[in-house]
């Protein structure tokens, strides 16, 4: 058993009309595609079950969706139009990468998104050969626990935080990614903790940012807002509202007066079902000032 790192870099259409103003006009197709993000570059690491590296992995895919490659995502990955030129099909960087995954590999990435774009990106393309997709660990969820932070760490706040140097030109290149969230895992890697943090069922883990929150009803009976310290239902003061990928309320604890806040976050499994996370923290008066101005400011 071993573990293969991986990162992907994305195409999309957000906000390309800022740079191409009559694109829909000009290229119709583009106006109902299903998909959000073609992948047009994987980068990965192999590791054996010591942690050690045995092989690199990096191709790029030439876009057949988003032909126009969009000027933000070159600004960020430093990816350009004629990078793409010689890449292979989706496919293809699908039969070759699996090649390299093997049979007993445990897959891992920071953050779920890029298992599910994967698949996404299968189901687009009828590539249905992704049987390699089976066990998988969300390195981000496993470092942000170990570090005993409370929200989610990006790359590179845990490279900044565990002092690894950091060349920021290379950020955003999906070999790289994965050679730092190796770096990563490396400083941190307990394998009796590990274990508990391995996905059997990739598809149905709650992976997909449901985007379109505005029209969303809550389903009040996956929900529950209690105090952490005395395990009772909280006086609301202000309820729930949607704020930008989350939904917020704030209250009071009938018992202790602690002031709590909940947060409600919603995903979707690559199966289909919502998944609700609900967090409710203790707030200090500061804090919870700051949260009922925000809250007063949205009305």
């Amino acid at each position: 058993m071993g573990y293969v790192i991986i990162d992907l870099e994305f195409n999309n259409l957000r906000n390309i009309t800022k740079y191409y103003p009559n694109i829909y006009e000009e290229h119709s197709e583009l106006k109902n595609i299903s998909l959000d993000n073609e992948i047009i570059q994987i980068g990965a690491v192999k590791l054996d079950r010591m942690i050690n590296k045995i092989g690199e992995f990096k191709r790029y895919i030439k876009p057949s969706v988003f032909k126009i490659i969009n000027p933000k995502i070159t600004q960020i990955t430093g990816i350009k139009q004629e990078d793409l030129e010689y890449g292979v099909s989706f496919c293809e960087a699908m039969e070759e990468f699996k090649k390299f995954v093997g049979n007993d590999s445990i897959i891992c990435s920071w953050a779920k998104d890029d298992i599910a774009e994967i698949i996404k990106n299968a189901i687009y393309h009828k590539y249905s050969n992704i049987d390699w997709l089976r066990e998988y660990i969300d390195i981000q969820e496993y470092v942000t626990k170990v570090l005993a932070h409370k929200k989610c760490l990006s790359l590179k706040s845990a490279l900044e935080e565990l002092k690894i140097r950091i060349d920021e030109s290379k950020l955003h290149d999906a070999l790289n990614d994965a050679l730092y969230t190796f770096e990563v895992f490396k400083r941190l890697f307990n394998g009796r903790i590990v274990k508990n943090y391995i996905v059997r069922d990739i598809y149905n883990m709650p992976a997909i940012m449901i985007k379109d929150l505005q029209n969303y009803h809550i389903d009040n009976t996956k929900v529950e807002f209690k105090c952490p310290k005395c395990k009772i239902e909280v006086a609301i003061e202000k309820p729930l509202k949607l704020f930008n990928w989350r939904f917020m309320a704030i209250g009071k604890c009938p018992k202790c007066n602690s002031k709590i806040l909940q947060e409600v976050m919603i995903k979707r499994t690559l199966s289909g079902e919502e998944v609700y996370n609900n967090i409710n923290t203790v707030l200090n008066d500061l804090e919870y000032m700051d949260y009922s101005y925000k809250f007063e400011k949205a009305n």
